[in-house]
């Protein structure tokens, strides 16, 4: 592929846009043209190569196997919503809550980007990966998003308080300011450095009359063509186009310009710090060629699939000549005067079930096959047979290859099937990982402000700034291609492992059973597992009367982080130590009065 150095990257001039879009157009036309070919296998839009002579007889045969298998590798991958995970920078209490507010936020980020797209945007970048061998993300900063953000006066007087509840209203009810986007590899342009994609062009056709008023643009109406409102003469003016027009966007790590039907309408500094694209490769390969770098799942059956089309092509076609043949008439009796001019005698109406007359000496037959018919049914099953060892395994289609159905058995071979995943798997992670570091680089560096999101769980607004992130970009994604049956299992092994002492609990929590937060997690065992001991609910009891729900938290909270200080060692609470915590963390105490009345309704505790 192209190689560019950043600091040899020109300013994109319209000129060199130009000239690079020439060029790589040319460098990717064997990668877009493989991708096509697969694509029209997917959809079943390949056609059989059959005879002229035949195709009056013959009815297609096209297998829809190559996109049952897609559904299935592509449903195995994304059963799982992808995790994301936050390592704290240090082992402070601090750092550990950041890193899980962060990991919460994130969360909650992807899924609003995915919603304002109306796409499964991680999803279909999965596709891309299994069906395409490439994928391509795309993740922008909208400050439109954000116009009539609060200034400071526009409202009269107004306290610091005042303001800042103000402006964080307004962020909360605006539309989200960052865009995640997935990209048809077809249209997606990398020059490749020694750091990834250091440029591209993404080349994509869009609707006119969309590009005229976002750009001021109006059309030629000779030629049918947009230019430049500045540009226009008496010949020319605004007209309600419709159709598509070509649009080039050349990004770098530093600049971005935009080309409208080979006008530059727009250019600049983004200053996002990185090119805001991420591309992966499937089943990744040595070579650096754009047409092989990147497997298709399809590849090993890219021939296979059409050659099994032709052969149950041939094999309905023959069936069908079979019990339809076609007529013969032998011993032609009549004049010379009813032959034609080609000296052949004139064709008779043949209806089957009806009687023909004939002359004498004539005699009719029905084209039959002479000789050792070919053995097409060998040839399909050799062929089925060469299809499920390239492609995906029939198993995965929830068929066992040799009539055995034991469990256990099938769940070996579908373990041993999904290990063609790992790579597509890997490169799926690595890209939401990049993903995600450019969404917390845009709200630090281009945002500026925290940006707010209805979390996923808790149902409460997760707010991030720049102060959280602070240049500490550490994240892990985690995509688990398990169904429900794998998730015991897992489940089962973890737990064997920590029994053993052969792991620690936070680890089985995090690889095993897909955990992102697991010490926030292990903090909430610790509370409920207080919530439960007897001498904190005596003691409860004995101080309020009777607490209620909230004040049991709050105490069984205190518990476990001082169980957490102790080093998670089991202790009789006493009366002196319940006393000695801090008194945030304790009910407010009431007077013996409220207390007898209390203890008077609630009834005795149900020990």
């Amino acid at each position: 592929m192209s190689e560019l150095r950043p600091d040899a990257l020109p300013p994109p001039s319209e000129s060199y846009v130009h000239e690079l879009e020439q060029h790589l157009l040319t460098e990717f036309g064997g990668r877009n043209a493989r991708i096509e070919r697969l694509r029209r296998l997917r959809f079943m839009e390949e056609p059989v190569d059959i005879p002229a002579a035949y195709r009056a007889t013959t009815r297609e045969v096209r297998t829809p196997l190559a996109r049952e298998q897609l559904k299935r590798v592509v449903g195995s991958l994304t059963a799982n919503h992808p995790t994301v995970s936050v390592p704290p920078a240090d082992q402070t209490s601090e750092s550990r809550a950041n890193a899980s507010r962060r990991e919460r936020w994130t969360a909650a980020a992807l899924r609003r980007m995915k919603n304002d797209a109306g796409r499964d945007i991680f999803g279909m970048f999965v596709d891309a990966l299994v069906a395409d061998g490439t994928g391509v993300m795309k993740l922008v900063y909208m400050p439109e998003r954000w116009t009539g953000y609060p200034r400071r006066g526009d409202a009269g007087p107004e306290t610091d308080a005042a303001f800042n509840e103000r402006s964080t209203r307004f962020k909360r009810s605006a539309p989200f300011p960052l865009a995640w986007r997935d990209v048809d590899v077809l249209t997606f342009y990398p020059l490749i450095g020694d750091d990834g994609v250091e440029a591209c062009l993404e080349i994509a056709e869009r609707p006119k009359w969309l590009m005229m008023r976002r750009y001021g643009l109006i059309e030629d109406r000779r030629s049918g063509r947009l230019t430049p409102a500045g540009r226009a003469s008496s010949s020319e003016g605004p007209a309600a186009a419709g159709g598509s027009v070509r649009v080039v966007e050349y990004w770098d790590r530093e600049h971005f310009a935009y080309l409208v039907d080979g006008h530059l309408v727009r250019r600049g500094r983004h200053a996002y710090g990185a090119v805001p694209y991420v591309m992966a490769h499937g089943n990744q390969s040595p070579s650096r060629d754009p047409a092989k770098a990147g497997e298709s799942m399809l590849a090993s059956v890219e021939y296979l699939v059409p050659l099994l089309d032709r052969l149950l092509t041939m094999k309905q076609n023959a069936v069908h000549l079979y019990a339809y043949p076609t007529p013969k008439l032998t011993g032609f009796a009549g004049s010379d005067g009813a032959l034609g001019d080609d000296g052949r005698p004139p064709p008779i109406e043949f209806r089957p079930g009806e009687i023909l007359p004939l002359f004498p000496g004539e005699d009719l037959s029905l084209l039959q096959w002479s000789g050792t018919p070919p053995d097409l049914d060998e040839l399909i099953a050799l062929t089925r047979s060469m299809i499920d060892q390239a492609g995906v395994p029939t198993v995965l289609f929830g068929i066992a290859p040799d009539g055995n159905t034991s469990g256990y058995y099938l769940n070996q071979l579908i373990n041993a099937a999904r290990l063609s995943f790992n790579q597509i798997t890997r490169h799926a992670e690595q890209a939401l990982e990049r993903i995600v570091q450019l969404a917390w680089r845009l709200v630090e560096h281009r945002v500026r402000e925290t940006v707010y999101v209805y979390g996923d769980d808790d149902a409460a607004w997760l707010g991030l700034s720049p102060r959280d992130i602070n240049g500490y970009y550490a994240v892990r994604a985690r995509l688990e291609a398990l169904a429900p049956a794998d998730e015991i299992a897992q489940g089962a092994y973890a737990a064997n492992l920590v029994a053993a002492k052969l792991a620690s609990r936070r680890w089985a929590m995090q690889e095993k059973l897909g955990i992102a937060n697991a010490a926030e997690m292990q903090a909430e065992i610790l509370r409920e597992e207080m919530m439960d001991d007897p001498e904190v609910r005596r003691e409860l009891w004995r101080r309020e009367g009777g607490a209620d729900t909230e004040d049991a938290e709050r105490v069984a909270q205190a518990a476990a982080s001082w169980r957490r200080r102790d080093g998670g060692r089991r202790r009789t609470i006493s009366r002196r130590g319940f006393a000695n915590w801090p008194r945030s963390t304790r009910t407010k105490s009431a007077s013996p009065s409220s207390r007898r009345r209390a203890r008077a309704s609630a009834g005795p505790p149900n020990w």
